[in-house]
């Protein structure tokens, strides 16, 4: 029996989840599926479901961005599905970072739900390909950027990126504020950028 948690705003999306791990099977044969619940809202009060769901399917869109991190405490030791229309890479990470293990987008990927749970339980996960693609035009970006700056360089752009104060920066890698400042001019010189923001448009593309 796997147990499963739903919390999405959209009551016509939680229909076709809940019909989609109904009828699901592996192999040709049915695999029990529980819905513990399935709500609009992350805010459900702790312990109210004396099981423990396996998976949690969660959607973010409409929802505060600490929603992961909030479901994550809730629930630490369930895995966390993020099922949502939300394609950009800056979400896809965010979203990793704050505890999801797989990703899925609703407009291509419903259909393959029930198999990304069970990858998910598996110790997998499950990426939609076009978000997998992203990733990797982004790694790849970012190799570019890393072959035009030196090893110092690059570490006070992903500072910034990381919004690191110069004085931040200067502490964790114990130089100066005006030497953060010259590796700052050489970065935004090299990028053929003048500001902050294209450097942090740049390396989060």
């Amino acid at each position: 029996m796997i147990k499963v948690g739903i919390i999405d705003s959209d009551e016509h999306s939680r229909v076709n989840i809940k019909r989609i791990l109904i009828e699901n099977c592996l192999d040709g044969q049915p695999v029990p599926i529980d819905i513990l619940f399935n709500s609009a809202s992350s805010m459900l009060p702790m312990g109210s479901h004396p099981l423990r769901p396996d998976v949690i399917i969660l959607d973010i869109q409409h929802q505060d961005a600490t929603i992961i991190e909030k479901v994550s405490k809730m629930y630490p030791e369930t895995e966390i599905i993020v099922l949502t229309q939300l394609a950009d890479v800056k979400t896809v990470r965010r979203a990793f970072r704050n505890g999801a293990v797989s990703y899925v987008l609703k407009d291509t990927c419903l259909q393959y739900l029930f198999h990304a749970i069970i990858i998910t339980l598996n110790q997998g996960s499950f990426v939609s390909p076009t978000i997998n693609r992203a990733l990797i035009e982004q790694a790849f970006s970012s190799k570019k950027y890393e072959d035009m700056l030196t090893a110092r360089e690059l570490q006070i752009a992903n500072g910034i990126v990381e919004g690191l104060s110069y004085k931040l920066i200067a502490q964790q890698y114990h130089i100066s504020l005006d030497t953060v400042r010259i590796y700052i001019k050489r970065v935004y010189r090299k990028l053929k950028i003048n500001s902050k923001g294209e450097l942090i448009a740049q390396l989060s593309a």
